[in-house]
């Protein structure tokens, strides 16, 4: 039982630590840039100002939640050259030509962020840490039900036998 325990662990370690590798590098890379890496702030100019109108379904459709997101593009020059980024925003009024701070990264200007948006009471780790664990254990899952496939290979049984 002790050497089951322990391989089930190992597997979960690794399916872990390869779903935080994906979030990182994969789905959420400008977010988790925008929070660890180096910023500089300067001024950019928003030339577009839209809102999306975004529909939830709940309850299989039993309920709907229509609600607005709003959303500015602008575009700012870093060195001589010049950039355009949007992002959602809260709680502001803007207008086509307004000037804006925003923070873009440092060794890629082309990421940026408007000054103040988008700050967490939590930093990424924790925010994506139920998301992960969740993950991890389909994986986790996936790979012993992959294992059943393979009955020559013998790996569940053994363990089971040196109880």
């Amino acid at each position: 039982m002790k050497k089951k325990n322990s391989f089930l662990l190992i597997v979960y370690v690794i399916s872990f630590i390869t779903t935080w590798l994906c979030f990182i590098f994969w789905s959420d890379k400008n977010e988790f840039d925008l929070e660890f890496s180096e910023k500089t702030t300067t001024l950019a100019t928003i030339f577009n100002i839209g809102t999306d109108e975004v529909v939830e379904e709940l309850y299989d459709g039993r309920k709907t939640i229509v609600h607005n997101v709003n959303y500015v593009e602008y575009f700012y020059s870093v060195n001589g050259k010049k950039y355009k980024y949007g992002s959602k925003y809260y709680g502001e009024n803007y207008s086509i030509s307004d000037k804006i701070k925003i923070e873009y990264l440092e060794n890629n200007p082309a990421i940026s962020k408007i000054k103040g948006q988008n700050e967490y009471s939590f930093n990424y780790f924790i925010r994506n840490l139920i998301p992960v664990s969740i993950i991890s254990l389909i994986i986790m899952f996936c790979f012993f039900g992959i294992l059943d496939f393979f009955p020559k290979l013998k790996i569940l049984d053994n363990l089971y036998d040196k109880q």
